[in-house]
């Protein structure tokens, strides 16, 4: 028997997709919009007709909802949604200063930073963790079911080798390592923004004025994380129908 025997034609799999934009830019309502969404809540959305799991007020909680959904023989849903992984984040963090040890100084640890010895261990073991809950959710995609991340934006600190070190947005996490887990191995990191544009006054100040409307930056930046394995524009309009034009998965025949 040839290796060439055992050749397949791939097909196009449910995308995973990281959401992150400033508060009131549309986030939530985005993900409302892709195929028959059940949402795994961390906080409150504020959105109204949607189907969700009660918010998660703990880690376990959280991975417990997780478990019990893939445990069904039929998930009556295409598209699953954690809303938001920001919040998640902030649970992991809880969920690991809750099972920390009280120190020789009688007091339990209170940040990442004194956590699990210290050295940068605790903010290692929230990175595993996120990793273990992104592996548990990749089995959605292993179903055909799509996976939304919604976050919340930050500016960081970006550290370049060859020139001074300069700002970007990004979404928020404790660490850079957990922020990973959610960029690096999904199909697209979309920064969900309003377009805008710069003018200068006479007095030769730079102004930046928004319009209404909403835009997808989906391209890489040195402004912004984004990026996308559909070969798609670094700018398109924010909407699920746009999205779905530029993604295999959502045009394949019935």
């Amino acid at each position: 028997m040839s290796i060439l025997d055992s050749v397949i034609t791939t097909q196009p799999g449910a995308p995973r997709i990281t959401l992150y934009g400033k508060p009131g830019v549309g986030k939530s309502t985005l993900a409302s919009h892709f195929p028959s969404p059940l949402f795994v809540l961390t906080e409150d959305n504020e959105l109204p007709g949607i189907q969700a799991l009660p918010i998660a007020l703990s880690f376990n909680e959280i991975w417990k909802n997780i478990k019990a959904l893939l445990a069904l023989e039929e998930i009556p849903f295409k598209t699953i949604v954690i809303d938001s992984i920001s919040k998640l984040d902030q649970l992991i963090v809880e969920y690991i200063l809750e099972g920390e040890p009280i120190g020789k100084n009688g007091v339990k640890p209170s940040t990442l930073t004194a956590a699990c010895g210290g050295y940068g261990a605790g903010y290692l073991k929230a990175a595993s963790i996120h990793a273990a809950f992104k592996g548990l959710m990749d089995k959605f995609k292993e179903r055909g079911i799509c996976v939304i991340y919604v976050a919340h934006i930050g500016v960081i600190k970006h550290k370049a080798p060859d020139a001074e070190d300069f700002d970007i947005y990004s979404i928020i996490m404790n660490h850079e390592k957990s922020r990973a887990v959610y960029v690096d191995d999904v199909d697209g990191v979309f920064f969900c923004r309003l377009k805008s544009f710069t003018s200068e006054t006479d007095s030769g100040r730079t102004l930046v004025r928004s319009t209404n409307d909403r835009v997808i930056m989906a391209g890489v930046s040195d402004g912004h994380v984004s990026k996308n394995r559909f070969n798609m524009p670094s700018e398109i309009k924010m909407s699920f129908d746009e999205i779905a034009k530029h993604i295999p998965y959502f045009n394949q025949e019935k």
